[in-house]
């Protein structure tokens, strides 16, 4: 996927997300979800890397979780 494409995708992510009262998740998930990198979130959100590492990988055992009890 080229740049351009990427981060209108990212941009759509965001503005369904503020629309929806956050509903859809945090911000670093929804940008990790249109591909881009820990370190390119962290730069567009002003958030260390780690910061966002640990947010993303919170996120997926959240939902493993939920998927292995049927929710």
């Amino acid at each position: 996927m080229d740049d351009i494409a990427k981060y209108l995708k990212a941009l759509v992510y965001l503005q369904v997300n503020q629309q929806s009262g956050g509903e859809f998740g945090k911000p670093e998930v929804l940008l990790s979800r249109a591909g881009f990198k820990h370190k390119e979130i962290a730069d567009i959100l002003g958030k260390k890397e780690a910061a966002v590492a640990k947010t993303v990988r919170r996120a997926k055992l959240t939902q493993e979780r939920e998927n292995a009890n049927g929710e």
